[in-house]
Order: C-alpha cells, then sequence, then structure tokens
C-alpha cells in the first residue's frame, strides 16, 4: 500500500466517500500500531487546524496560508486543490465536533457493519464450471482449476495467470467489476487488460498455440498487447471484431452505448464486422465509432489520453450530453442517479474531474445549469 493510497482512502473516508475497498486498506493499515497512532495523531491535527481555521479573526491567516500553498502547488505540480483542502477541513469538523476519537473504536465496528452488505460489490471470477470466485481487495489469493492446479495469483486489484500451468486444455472464464472498482488482469501471453468500472471480459486461461487469441469485452477495457506475429490478438465487442498482433489501445462498449469506441494509442488494428466485408485500418491517435444498429463508421483524430485517463480515476468529458456524463458518475462512484429535470438531460457539458467527491462533481455542474438534487446514501435524485 503506498501513502497516496493512504491518503486517498482515508480523505474518502472521513468525507463519507469510502468504498469498501478504501475500509479493507484502512483496516489493514491501523493494525499496525504505530499507524494507528499516526491516524489518531492525523485527525486530531486536522481538527485543531480546522478549529482555527472557523475563527473570523485568522481569516486574513488563512487566507495568506491558501495562497502559499496555491503558489507550491505551480512549484511543485502536486496534484492537491484548493476546494480538496477546504472540503476535507470542513468534513473532518463535522464528524468529529464531538471530540477526538480514537481510530480502531470507529472504523474497526464500521468494517463489522459493512461487510454484510458489499458481497455484490467484490469483483467476481467466474470459471467455465458455474463456479463464482470472490476477489477481496487488498488481498492474495491463488487461482485453481476444476483440478486444484494453480493457474494464477491475484494480488489487490491485479490478476496474473500462469504462461506454463501443465494443463492440456484451456477453460473459459469471466470476470465481472462492479462500479466503484477497476481490475487489472494479466494473460497467460504476457497481454494486460485493465477494465473499467462495470465491465465484463470472457477469456481462455491460457491460448493454445495453434488457435487466435481471442476475448470478448463488455464494458471498457486498456489493452496492452504481447506482440506474437503468428497469432493475432482479437477483442470481440458486439458484432465487431478488434485485430491486432502488439498494440495499445482502448475500447468502450458499455451496451447504453449506441456506438462501440476503438481509440488506438501505438500500433495498428484492424477493424473488422461479419456484414462488411472490408477491414478498416486504424492509426495511432484515431478513434473509431462503430455504430452497433447499421454496421457503419466513423473515424477521427483525437487525443489518446482523453479516453484512457479513467485508468488514473479522472473523467474527461468534451462535449457530452448529461446522460452520458450521469452513466460515467454512476460507475466511478457506485451510485444510482436519477435525473427528474428532463431538460437537463439533453444539455451538453466541458469538464474534468480527479479527486472530486460526487457531491462536489454536482455541485460544479451547478454553477452551470441550475438544478437541484439530493442525496439518499448511493441514491441521487436531480430535479
Amino acid at each position: 500500500m503506498t501513502q497516496n493510497s493512504i491518503e486517498n482512502s482515508l480523505i474518502k473516508f472521513l468525507t463519507g466517500q469510502a468504498s469498501e475497498n478504501d475500509i479493507e486498506i484502512l483496516s489493514e493499515w491501523i493494525k499496525d500500531d504505530k499507524n494507528q497512532k499516526t491516524f489518531d495523531e492525523y485527525v486530531k491535527l486536522h481538527f485543531e487546524v480546522s478549529t482555527v481555521l472557523q475563527n473570523e479573526e485568522v481569516a486574513p491567516l488563512k487566507n495568506k496560508l491558501l495562497s502559499k500553498i496555491s503558489e507550491n502547488k505551480k512549484k511543485n505540480a502536486k496534484k492537491i486543490t484548493r476546494i480538496r483542502i477546504l472540503s476535507y477541513a470542513a468534513f473532518v469538523v463535522l464528524l468529529i465536533t464531538g471530540g477526538y476519537f480514537s481510530a480502531t473504536q470507529y472504523l474497526l465496528p464500521l468494517l463489522n457493519n459493512t461487510e454484510q452488505t458489499i458481497q455484490e460489490k467484490f469483483v467476481i471470477l467466474e470459471t467455465e464450471e458455474g463456479d463464482m470466485i470472490k476477489l477481496l481487495p487488498a488481498k492474495q489469493k491463488v487461482i485453481t482449476n476444476a483440478q486444484g492446479n494453480p493457474i494464477g495469483n491475484q494480488k489487490g486489484d491485479k490478476l496474473v495467470y500462469l504462461n506454463d500451468t501443465h494443463v492440456s486444455e484451456p477453460s473459459s472464464v469471466s470476470i465481472s467489476i462492479p462500479n466503484g472498482k477497476k481490475f487489472n488482469i494479466v494473460l497467460a501471453d504476457g497481454t494486460s487488460i485493465y477494465l473499467n468500472s462495470g465491465s465484463t471480459l470472457r477469456y481462455p486461461t491460457f491460448f493454445k498455440k495453434d488457435t487466435p487469441r481471442s476475448v470478448t469485452l463488455s464494458g471498457e477495457a486498456f489493452f496492452d498487447v504481447a506482440e506474437d506475429k503468428n497469432h493475432p490478438f482479437i477483442v470481440e465487442a458486439d458484432a465487431m471484431k478488434i485485430k491486432v498482433l502488439g498494440t495499445q489501445f482502448n475500447v468502450n462498449n458499455y451496451a447504453e452505448n449506441k456506438d462501440v469506441h476503438t481509440v488506438l494509442v501505438e500500433g495498428s488494428v484492424n477493424l473488422f464486422n461479419s456484414k462488411k466485408t472490408d477491414d478498416v485500418l486504424l492509426k495511432p491517435n484515431q478513434k473509431a465509432n462503430w455504430n452497433k444498429t447499421d454496421n457503419t463508421i466513423k473515424i477521427e483524430n483525437v487525443n489518446p489520453y482523453r479516453y484512457t485517463a479513467w485508468m488514473e480515476g479522472k473523467l474527461i468529458f468534451r462535449n457530452a450530453k448529461f446522460t452520458e456524463i450521469s452513466r460515467a458518475l454512476e460507475r466511478k462512484y457506485d451510485v444510482e442517479i436519477e435525473v427528474e429535470n428532463k431538460e437537463l438531460e439533453k444539455e451538453i457539458f466541458d469538464a474534468s474531474f480527479d479527486i472530486e467527491t460526487i457531491r462536489e462533481v454536482l455541485e460544479s455542474f451547478k454553477r452551470s445549469y441550475s438544478f437541484e438534487y439530493r442525496i439518499e446514501k448511493n441514491h441521487i435524485i436531480i430535479y
């Protein structure tokens, strides 16, 4: 666990936005007595700082401090924002108004109460025999086949398959990623696939030498394909197939989308469909939009980072309808968004988000388009 992951999980915990993965990370971290002490001191310090900042007499000092932080940010290019500092301090005050508290007294009971409600939100690996394997966050697990032979190793949010399993035939498995999570799979041939929230991938446990390497995607994934000139790699996304030898590209094939989007980062890919005779060659920095209904395809030049920033936890929208944006927010923040304001659904926005909470995101949109909303646990109603 890195210092950044601990800090991010702590912030989300204190602001009421922690996922089960964040809680799992913190629970492991505070098992160390030194870390528990650090946690307590950290919260106490922020409580004291927040209390001071509430005093009107020190307002000039507060502004000077924030100005200094802003200058340091520009110099050091650190990913921290003024809104993060202020919202963090405000939520700390709300959470510990009753006084200084102990991490174990507050956090561990929450873990026990949460365990029963998050069972369906784990990454699920389904075997060919229909068995469901839960891949717990921040845990390690040896993945075995039906005969009990090890075929891969899971560590946290990454699953790596073994290249040599001494098994004659591969089995077909699928992995499903719930909202609010992302997951990385490294196939037996070395191909790395990074799956976004709400995605499902079907693939073999290893590839036979006399057949093409083929997987099926529903949702979104970034592929870094290991090169093998004798065995093309094929991604099936609805009726469209993407054929490569070794390259990096992103595929977006969520069910609600009318198109399958493919963005090439490097290398080259061929797009083809059983209903069309001509293959389409995609070049780096190009995006292909394949219409699921009429099988037409449009190609445009793009900045690939806009379509791969989700791997860093960022959302970038350009000329996007709010209906599209709300679906992306549901997946990232693991919430349900009900839009009663039908005019808002048609609105077009440009926006970028990184470490903001869902409430901060909604407030940002409110500054561009007037609407009201209420949050009921993980259900958001916009009216």
